[in-house]
């Protein structure tokens, strides 16, 4: 008579799954973290690919690319009187393997006109560009059409160009990589390696943001805040306003990628630091000037494309005053190794 086997009682069996349960509890984060550090790393080499076009095109021209144009009087009011409002973005197309994008606009035009798309520009501003998308931040952005009818997709982008520190704290002069054409000197001066004075591993070229959440307004580093003025005393203040600032603004950051509106195609500042709230004045077409911030779903900081092409990670504790720095193109600043 053989022997009879011996089961599993149900007390071991809770055990196995306890145990089973304990060590996919332990496994999930370390794959999440391995997930996020892989994204990352996609995020920092579009940086990287960005930097390696915008040293391409300041080899063709002697200068970094402009981020749009205002008038004499620096308005970029979308009435179409002013010329030659095409992003950063699309400028640096032809340097990112996407010269059918680049062909396929006309510059001559612009992109809206009177609050409205316009018409023959529509096919590349609803055309996203995967290079300026960071996978870290999955949302849309906007998942609405062009404006003025269209059936078009609005598209977005990640990463924005340097605007420097709150001009109304430095004479009215923009302080970043960005600048503008149009003759107005406080946003026309050309931007060139031999006016980066600080140096270009001190100075930011392009940082990230998190893109809008297409009008939720849920809380977070997507949403803009309201606030009543750029003009607040000094870069303290200037925090203080935005932090203390309640009612949302606007929640499509990162929209309208052709534009060179900040918070669209144009500019982040270095107003507030990253991850901080972003706060601007108001969100119509046009605006140049804001406190948007750069920020990240990356735990702990947001990657910075530095002006000699490399790709720093600078933690969301960083100083206003390293911040600050970082943000100048000629301020004179010292920045510690070990700032950021």
């Amino acid at each position: 008579m053989s022997p009879s086997r011996r089961g599993f009682t149900l007390i071991e069996l809770l055990v196995a799954i306890a145990i089973i349960a304990v060590l996919i509890g332990l496994l999930l984060p370390a794959v999440q973290a391995a997930r996020e550090a892989a994204r990352r790393m996609q995020c920092s080499n579009n940086m990287k690919q960005i930097g390696l076009a915008m040293h391409q095109y300041h080899t063709t021209y002697d200068a970094f690319p402009p981020c749009g144009s205002v008038d004499i009087n620096g308005n970029s009011t979308g009435s179409g009187r002013v010329p030659q409002t095409a992003s950063i973005h699309l400028r640096l197309t032809n340097y990112l393997e996407q010269r059918a994008v680049y062909d396929a606009y006309n510059f001559l035009i612009g992109d809206v006109f009177n609050g409205a798309a316009v018409p023959a520009n529509t096919t590349v501003m609803s055309t996203p560009i995967p290079g300026y998308l960071c996978p870290s931040d999955a949302n849309p952005g906007s998942t609405q059409n062009l404006a003025g009818g269209y059936s078009a997709p609005v598209t977005t982008v990640n990463y924005a160009v340097n605007g420097g520190v709150n001009r109304w704290n430095t004479a009215g002069r923009k302080t970043g990589t960005a600048w503008w054409l149009g003759g107005n000197p406080y946003f026309g001066s050309v931007v060139r390696m031999a006016t980066i004075t600080d140096g270009t591993s001190n100075t930011a070229g392009f940082g990230e943001w998190v893109k809008g959440t297409s009008g939720q307004n849920t809380p977070g580093p997507n949403l803009v805040y309201s606030i009543a003025s750029y003009s607040n005393g000094g870069a303290a203040n200037d925090q203080a306003a935005c932090r203390a600032a309640s009612a949302p603004l606007w929640d499509f950051k990162g929209e309208y990628w052709t534009l060179q509106d900040t918070g669209r195609g144009g500019p982040y500042y270095h107003v507030m630091t990253p991850n901080q709230p972003s706060c601007a004045v108001s969100a119509a077409f046009g605006n140049v000037d804001s406190f948007i911030a750069a920020s990240s779903m990356h735990p702990g900081g947001v990657n910075v494309l530095l002006l000699d092409g490399s790709i720093r990670f600078v933690k969301s504790s960083v100083a206003l005053s390293a911040w600050s720095a970082l943000g100048t193109r000629a301020g004179g600043e010292v920045i510690g190794a070990d700032a950021f």
